[in-house]
């Protein structure tokens, strides 16, 4: 066979063969065996061992994706062997015969590398072995990482069998070549291989750095076809990683219903400036998913998907090129639905009070750059059913995506709303068996008998809000608003002062009339125990004499802890104004969203205010019954008379 050498005699035929990944001593059968002493005892004389038959194989190890340039294969005939002896149901019985070993030599490049190899090896002169013994120290020469070629000689003598292994180192590194390997960074590749140069090339060493080249890729999900770090002769390792890369990239609509090819009414580019990972010459990475998320998510689109189509590239004939085709499926593109009733209450009125009605109209797309236009209309009846309907109106303008670097979104918006007043501001009613006006009622006694009995702020907004990521899980947003606020009782009449005679507005007209800027910063942490902070500064600048003119601040933050099927949330806030300040926008402390237990204003409402609150879950059934233990509290921190008629501290 290749790589051996046989020589024949009349007794019996001893045959040492290293293959790429075994190494076999056998013994030739139909010939008696050789007298051997027993195993671990040394020899006392000398043996009467004569070899007829030597057969050499040089033992080569080739490591996966690592290997010399000229590394010589196993033969055929070794590999014929081992697969009879397979056959055979394992190793024969003269694997386990033990051979006396009269000598063990190594026949190294230099003094180092044989002492290397004489370190590892557990063979010793004039004592027994068997096949299978010499072959674990054939390896464990090899798995030092330092020879391409360790050749186990052997020849006999009168004391036993003289063992030589000839070893041959594998070559100096002197450098590095690396080709394909555009995504990895090239400190990476200084830092793992330029240790090694000017010595002997250390496999084990290699294939560790190999291991984390490959990890590094898999950790980005780049599917990396294939890599192979090969040793030339003359010390360079060549480092090829081939990266498939993304070649043509096409947009394709589908019909929501067929799925068949329609004709898109968004622009291509609306869709490729979110593909950020999907552009030709780029590689195939994982943030392509989450370039889809956002493109799904962002441009209002219902379904994207990607189609892959794999071609050979034209100037080595490989696969390395992937057309992508960008599966579109757009949303309904307009809809307009509504809905109405009538109260009996309001019937007995007559007229509007008996209409209760909403409208909604959306149209998404707009000029095919992803903008979303919606409207609103509500109509209500008045509280008490008297007087007239009310009419509220949202109209919202949404560009996901203003076209600048930053991914700055923008919101336009006209909304009227109209919230009550009456917890804090409202009419207190008697007490039980106080019907006559005979008793003390406290709180409303004070209130006037022909106060409102209802009190309602309503504000017609207009503004503009932009927004962008600023750093990761932080968001900031920007808005100018203009606002007129006014108060009316439950018959929407004007109305200046509450039940107890305090002023409802600041500037003591019916309008009250601001202009502010607002910046807002959020962060919002990912993962099992979510954090939220939001940081909230607000300037009402007085554009003219008659409007307001404040600095408002509040910060929230909570967070949620899991712990053994439980969870356990901590909120807390607060805020302080500085300035005007109309009594329907001071701090109302109490109710679901403050502390609970108490009415909406019932702590008190204030110029300042800190909240705290903690909150234990316990699942009692699952997915169908939990249990709340909360603990909520609250204070104004004694600034409930800087606010115009003391609200908090008239209703005691």
């Amino acid at each position: 066979p290749d790589h051996s050498t046989a020589l024949e005699g009349p007794r019996r035929r001893i045959a040492i063969m290293a293959a790429s990944a075994t190494a076999s001593l056998a013994l030739a059968p139909g010939h008696r065996a050789p007298r051997v002493l027993p195993r671990g005892r040394p020899s006392r004389r000398g043996g009467e061992v004569t070899t007829s038959s030597i057969r050499r194989q040089t033992r080569t190890r080739r490591m996966s994706r690592i290997r010399p340039a000229a590394a010589p294969k196993p033969s055929s005939s070794s590999s014929s062997s081992v697969s009879h002896d397979d056959a055979n149901g394992g190793d024969s019985e003269e694997d386990e015969r033990p051979i006396l070993i009269s000598s063990v030599d190594f026949d190294g490049e230099t003094p180092e590398l044989e002492q290397l190899a004489r370190s590892v090896v557990f063979i010793k002169p004039n004592f027994s072995y068997t096949k299978r013994e010499i072959q674990t120290d054939l390896q464990r020469i090899f798995d030092t990482g330092k020879f391409s070629t360790v050749a186990p000689m052997t020849v006999d003598t009168r004391d036993g069998v003289a063992l030589t292994f000839k070893l041959v180192a594998n070559p100096v590194v002197r450098g590095f070549i690396v080709k394909g390997c555009d995504e990895y960074p090239t400190r990476l590749l200084h830092q793992a291989f330029k240790p090694q140069f000017g010595k002997v090339m250390n496999t084990n060493v290699l294939e560790k750095e190999v291991t984390k080249i490959r990890d590094w890729y898999e950790a980005r999900k780049i599917p990396a076809e294939w890599y192979s770090v090969v040793i030339n002769p003359d010390g360079l390792l060549e480092i090829a990683i081939t990266e498939p890369r993304i070649g043509e990239v096409q947009i394709r609509f589908l019909d929501r219903k067929t799925g068949e090819p329609v004709v898109g009414s968004t622009r291509p580019e609306m869709i490729t400036r979110h593909l950020k990972s999907v552009k030709p010459g780029k590689v195939l990475h994982a943030r392509m998913v989450e370039d889809l998320q956002d493109l799904i998510a962002t441009a209002g689109l219902e379904t994207a998907t990607i189609t892959w189509a794999p071609r050979r590239d034209e100037t080595d004939g490989q696969l390395h090129l992937v057309d992508t085709i960008i599966n579109v499926v757009e949303k309904q593109s307009a809809g307009f639905s509504g809905g109405g009733g009538i109260t009996a209450k309001g019937l007995q009125q007559g007229g509007l009070n008996a209409l209760v009605a909403n409208a909604d109209f959306f149209r998404r797309n707009l000029f095919g750059r992803c903008q979303t236009l919606t409207a609103r209309l509500e109509v209500s009846p008045s509280v008490t059913g008297g007087g007239r309907a009310e009419v509220d109106l949202k109209v919202t303008h949404t560009d996901p995506w203003v076209g600048d670097a930053n991914r700055t979104s923008r919101r336009t918006y006209l909304d009227t709303e109209t919230n009550t007043l009456e917890h804090i501001h409202g009419k207190t009613e008697p007490a039980l068996g106080d019907d006559d006006g005979d008793g003390a009622g406290g709180a409303a006694d004070l209130a006037s008998d022909d106060g409102p009995k209802g009190v309602f702020a309503r504000r017609n907004v207009a503004g503009v809000e932009y927004r962008r990521p600023l750093a990761a899980s932080w968001t900031g947003t920007f808005a100018a608003t203009y606002q007129r606020a006014s108060t009316h009782d439950e018959s929407k009449r004007e109305c200046l002062h509450d039940a107890y005679g305090s002023p409802l507005t600041f500037s003591g007209h019916d309008v009250d009339t601001s202009f502010s800027a607002m910046t807002r910063f959020v962060y919002e942490g990912r993962g099992r125990d979510e954090a939220q902070l939001v940081l909230t500064a607000e300037q009402a600048l007085p554009i003219r004499p008659d409007m307001l003119s404040f600095n408002r601040v509040l910060v929230r933050a909570q967070r949620n802890f899991h712990v053994a099927g439980t969870r356990f949330f901590v909120a807390a806030k607060g805020g302080n104004v500085i300035g005007d300040l109309p009594p329907y926008d001071a701090f109302s402390i109490g109710g679901a969203n403050s502390v609970r237990g108490y009415p909406e204003g019932g702590v008190g409402t204030g110029r300042k205010f800190i909240v705290g609150s903690a909150e234990l879950s316990v699942p009692l059934a699952t997915d169908t019954l939990n249990g709340y233990a909360f603990f909520d509290v609250g204070s104004d921190l004694k600034s409930g008379a800087s606010v115009l008629g003391d609200p908090g501290g008239t209703r005691g």
